[in-house]
């Protein structure tokens, strides 16, 4: 063979020696990214196995994940005589963080004897009654002590302060606010309203507005409800329990809750 046959061979050799080095890179780095993506997938169930297990072993505190990143927050395993530790509680995984404004909330009971010591205060308990249940408290106004006139959906003066003071006692709280509406059975005769579904409504939507515009509540803490006469608390067959039918409900809800 001669030189000139031999050289152009070792040129055609050495040109295709690149593809050896870019088949290793290509090869290195899926083997980096196969490694990268088990990093990345953390099983709970083995994590939490491999931490129990390094917590007999070691005789040490409970190591805690953060839950999201599989970091350990605790990286001290020996022990240290005359040092009390800290035994936490293990958290791996989805649990939801604490609102720190649900966390120093008052309670439902708590809500309800402020309303009653303001309304107290104000000379207004006679007007107003309140109750708690497990999902919220409830502050019954009678309708005719609380609007101007039989059939009127504006609020009068008796209205308006006790509204105002229902808004002084939860307006600094997250707690949800439906005021519901309701009426007697008797049917309505003329007037802006053509029925009592219309009626319970717009008064429930008269005090929702002065919760927001003069009270200062968000609109979205508030909604306005109008039951009609179906939801009587007394018999419609006497004129006092007729009255005790005409009502408003100023329900606050419990902290998460969205609804009645």
């Amino acid at each position: 063979m001669s030189s000139r046959l031999r050289h152009h061979h070792e040129e055609e050799g050495n040109s295709e020696r690149w593809l050896l080095t870019y088949a290793d890179m290509i090869t290195l780095l899926l083997a980096l990214f196969v490694v990268l993506f088990a990093l990345s997938t953390i099983n709970n169930k083995k994590f939490l196995e491999l931490k129990l297990g390094l917590t007999k072993t070691f005789n040490q505190s409970p190591i805690t994940s953060s839950g999201s990143n599989g970091l350990l927050q605790q990286t001290d395993l020996t022990s240290h005589p005359g040092i009390s530790q800290d035994r936490s509680t293990v958290n791996v995984g989805h649990a939801a963080p604490i609102n720190a404004s649900q966390s120093q909330s008052p309670s439902l009971a708590q809500i309800s004897q402020q309303i009653d010591q303001a309304l107290a205060q104000s000379n207004l308990s006679q007007y107003a009654s309140t109750s708690v249940s497990t999902r919220a408290v409830t502050v019954q106004v009678l309708a005719d002590k609380a609007f101007f006139a039989v059939d009127s959906a504006n609020l009068g003066v008796v209205g308006d302060q006790v509204v105002d003071t229902i808004a002084g006692v939860i307006r600094a709280d997250p707690n949800n606010v439906a005021v519901e509406g309701y009426t007697d059975n008797q049917p309505i005769y003329g007037g802006p309203y053509s029925s009592n579904w219309e009626l319970s409504a717009a008064r429930a939507a008269d005090v929702v507005e002065r919760l927001n515009a003069v009270d200062g509540l968000p609109m979205t803490r508030l909604q306005a409800i109008g039951y009609g006469q179906t939801h009587p608390i007394a018999s419609n067959a006497t004129p006092a329990g007729q009255a005790e039918n005409r009502r408003i409900d100023v329900v606050v809800l419990g902290v998460g809750r969205t609804g009645p």
